[in-house]
């Protein structure tokens, strides 16, 4: 690469893919090398210990899992249905979004060039847009936060991520995600690299081929990945993606360094403000020309006060332990999928703990729990739940008449029904068929 210069693409979250712009002398010569690479994974936890001491934040590497972190026609299946409202053009503001690419221009309305139920499977789609946009040109279908509206999908990414949050802690800012599905030798959107980001690139289907470096993209090194295998960058490592046949890739950013905590702060704080704000939007104008000595600006010192009041104030550290509640019970991975629809639990119904279901408990304020399932946080009852949370253990049947027991006295009781029926709508106990039972 004889010039490259680095320029910063909105992606709409307030966050950016950084993007490299290839001189006419065309591209650099990179060196076919061989990636270090990590034994099988079993997702034991002396896999991710050995992980995280060898290349978390220091060096790439090449995880085999065996097979697709998602399975590719669950995947796809799970991008028709995001793209289907996005057939009729471009919905602003919405999440999950969904980007469509021809060469290396976005176009604004891709009509059916988008996934839809004529494709029976990724194969099928690539072939048929191949077919209308013609053998040479690339393209790619990019979907910007993709497991929001799955469980399932969303669950077998979360575990996957449990295991290296399990020895790094889980960041205080959340997760990234974006699922693409295309066709190109040129990356549509430049090289990818999401500053202060380290990052997961999962295979789902298709061969992947990738460029790597660090300050000088003269000396990148290719490797290839197949489905089933997961390539890990740290932060500081550049990416360019390429795939001449077609693939369905998942990528994972996740937050490492930088100031961006203050922002999530800010943000936090400014919503408060604008809740105990007014209507007026109007921009404050000063007397012209200027006059001798200090000039009041009521509008701007009143937002001053108020900023001071919001940061010192209970509400902000409410919002805040809510939050990290929410974040530490999705591992990060976020925003996280909709409960489902709340059930009544009845005496004789039977529960179990779901295994990958976490609950966060925390004292909020005197006599007032917060609970979190899933990345939804809620109030819960008080210390005596502890006794119910101990007798759900993953996989064994409980009855529910059984567990209301627990409470003394009739209120109690109707708070653990309470209690129950939430954690099921969100996923955190699952009722169990009789017959199992």
């Amino acid at each position: 690469m004889e010039d490259s210069v680095a320029s910063y693409q909105n992606t709409g979250t307030g966050h950016g893919i950084m993007r490299v712009k290839k001189s006419a002398a065309g591209r650099s010569p990179t060196r076919q090398t061989s990636m270090v690479e990590s034994p099988p994974m079993r997702h034991a936890p002396e896999d991710w210990a050995r992980f995280a001491s060898t290349h978390w934040e220091q060096s790439p590497t090449r995880l085999r899992l065996g097979t697709p972190l998602i399975p590719p026609e669950q995947a796809f299946q799970g991008l028709v249905s995001i793209s289907a409202p996005f057939r009729f053009g471009t919905r602003f503001g919405a999440l999950p979004d969904v980007r469509f690419f021809a060469d290396t221009a976005r176009m604004r309305a891709p009509g059916t060039l988008l996934p839809g139920e004529q494709d029976a499977d990724a194969t099928a789609y690539l072939q048929r847009v191949g077919r209308e946009l013609g053998a040479a040109r690339g393209f790619q279908c990019f979907v910007e936060q993709p497991l929001m509206l799955d469980y399932a999908q969303w669950e077998r990414v979360r575990a996957f991520v449990d295991g290296v949050l399990a020895r790094v802690g889980v960041p205080v800012l959340p997760i990234i995600s974006d699922l693409w599905l295309g066709r190109f030798t040129e990356p549509p959107q430049g090289a990818a690299r999401r500053e202060h980001h380290a990052r997961f690139t999962a295979v789902l289907h298709g061969r992947l081929r990738v460029r790597q470096w660090t300050k000088d993209a003269h000396k990148a090194r290719t490797v290839e990945a197949q489905a089933g295998d997961v390539l890990y960058a740290p932060s500081h490592v550049w990416q360019e993606e390429a795939s001449d046949e077609g693939a369905l890739v998942l990528r994972l950013w996740i937050p490492v360094r930088g100031s961006e905590p203050l922002e999530a702060v800010k943000a936090l704080a400014v919503k408060l403000l604008e809740n105990q704000g007014e209507a007026d939007d109007a921009v404050p104008y000063l007397p012209f020309p200027g006059t001798r000595g200090r000039t009041p600006v009521p509008r701007l010192a009143h937002t001053a006060s108020a900023l001071r009041a919001v940061t010192h104030g209970p509400d902000l550290r409410q919002l805040l332990r809510i939050a990290w509640a929410q974040r530490v019970s999705a591992s990060a991975l976020e925003p996280v999928p909709p409960p489902r629809a709340h059930e009544p639990l009845e005496e004789d119904a039977y529960v179990r703990k779901t295994p990958p279901g976490r609950v966060v408990r925390m004292l909020d304020s005197p006599g007032q729990w917060l609970w979190a399932v899933n990345g939804h946080a809620f109030a819960g009852p008080g210390p005596f739940a502890a006794h119910v949370l101990d007798a759900l253990a993953p996989g064994v049947p409980v009855r529910v008449g059984a567990l209301c027991g627990l409470g003394r006295g009739a209120s109690q009781r109707e708070q653990v029904r309470a209690l129950l029926e939430t954690l099921h709508a969100l996923r955190g106990i699952e009722r169990v068929p009789s017959k199992e039972a």
